[in-house]
């Protein structure tokens, strides 16, 4: 019969697809193998490789007062720990230590890549998901961060679309547990709270059954969170105040609290909104058209998430319309909130990697963010070898290259609106 002629060469044509992903694979993971050898960005870098050193010498007891200037969550540095004990039962050389610490980032791309591939195979895309696993771990824009500057942003973003697949295998709480482990890595990953919840609830019923998944999903969080933080943990301000039991959740708070006053900047080297608007480097609490920096800055990220909402919304909740939702929030937080650094854009690029897989469209967004991301690396990684490690308020490069984000903003909204508010039939 036609039909069934017709499904036995589509079944040939996705096994011979498979035929050359792998060996691609493998030739990218030699490629990668082989760029994660150069220089890093030594300011990074040279802290990492203290903190790895000094938590393989003393342990975890004590690093937040050990003199260094730690802002961090305390889950990536369990990775440094690992890496520093590693080197120093082998007495490995620094070069291998910069090398093994950059290895994670590298390592959760691939997983990263290969959580593309699954739930390509789940709607039935496997060709364009594996093609489009491949271009996400030879993308410059992801490369530059973890192979080159030695960053390990793609931990967290690697772990939250892997919240997604959990949901999306019906695993809520395991899906639960990876983001909050999330957020211990990096607060901003907090930023997708709400669809996570909105996924939590969603089929959650007032039966017996859904009682006990509640209430254990909320004791092993609990546990969760205090096996990574009590290692870690120092007596707050409020200790004695407080119960120690609470002291061990208000201490991440003032900590990420504390993080987000070190650099009060509108922009702080993002090319982003800010930065064409003469905000790099300025105190957010600066005036700016009758609110500051900093409100403005709220004002419009409410507005941002609020659109990508109507985007879920119309796009009923599907992964497609959750990805794409996950990507504006991210992308919206980078281009409208202060404080940002050049490197939170980076986890964007995974979201809408996999929305591409849904709909071709995205393809060019894709491109456009993926340049954004590696521009805004490239440019402050090459001009730190002359010891320069801010940019100025009106460099004419960084407000090109902002500009370029806000056409990939403006873009990333129509695509947005043409896909979830008013679909047509491209795809």
């Amino acid at each position: 019969m036609p039909g069934a002629k017709l499904g036995k060469n589509k079944g040939r044509y996705a096994r011979d697809y498979e035929k050359w992903f792998l060996p691609l694979f493998f030739l990218i993971i030699s490629f990668r193998i082989i760029i994660t050898c150069i220089k890093p960005y030594q300011i990074d870098m040279a802290g990492y490789m203290a903190w790895s050193s000094y938590l393989a010498e003393h342990g975890p007891d004590g690093f937040y007062t050990s003199g260094f200037h730690v802002v961090y969550a305390p889950f990536f540095l369990y990775f440094l720990w690992i890496t520093g004990e590693l080197c120093k039962a082998l007495s490995l050389s620094g070069a291998l230590q910069i090398y093994l610490i950059k290895f994670w980032s590298v390592l959760f791309e691939f997983i990263g890549a290969l959580l593309i591939v699954q739930l390509s195979k789940k709607y039935k895309k496997t060709n364009l998901g594996m093609l489009l696993a491949l271009t996400y771990v030879i993308n410059p824009g992801v490369f530059i961060n973890s192979s080159i500057w030695g960053q390990f942003d793609s931990i967290p973003a690697t772990m939250l679309i892997g919240v997604l697949a959990l949901f999306e295998y019906k695993k809520p709480n395991l899906a639960a547990l990876l983001f909050l482990v999330a957020v211990l890595t990096k607060p901003q990953s907090g930023l997708l709270l709400p669809v996570v919840l909105y996924l939590y609830f969603r089929d959650l019923k007032f039966d017996f059954k859904s009682f006990i998944r509640l209430f254990s999903g909320i004791f092993s969080g609990i546990a969760v969170y205090l096996a990574i933080v009590i290692p870690f943990y120092v007596p707050t301000q409020l200790s004695g105040k407080l119960p120690t039991f609470i002291d061990y959740f208000y201490w991440l708070f003032n900590l990420y609290f504390t993080s987000i006053k070190d650099y009060p900047f509108a922009s702080a080297n993002a090319f982003n909104f800010w930065f064409l608007l003469g905000g790099q480097i300025q105190n957010d609490s600066m005036a700016f058209l009758g609110l500051s920096y900093l409100a403005w800055g709220n004002i419009l990220l409410a507005l941002g998430i609020a659109y990508a909402f109507i985007c879920l919304i119309k796009g009923k909740a599907t992964l497609y319309s959750i990805t794409y939702f996950s990507y504006l929030v991210l992308f919206s937080s980078f281009f409208f909130m202060t404080k940002m650094h050049e490197r939170y854009l980076l986890p964007a690029i995974i979201f809408i990697t996999l929305a591409s897989v849904f709909d071709k469209r995205h393809l060019l967004t894709l491109c456009l963010i993926s340049f954004s991301v590696f521009i805004n690396h490239q440019y402050l990684y090459i001009i730190s070898f002359g010891e320069v490690y801010w940019l100025e308020r009106w460099d004419g490069l960084s407000l090109l290259y902002s500009f370029i984000t806000l056409i990939t903003y403006a873009v990333s909204l129509y695509q947005g609106y043409r896909a979830f508010i008013k679909p047509d039939a491209v795809s």
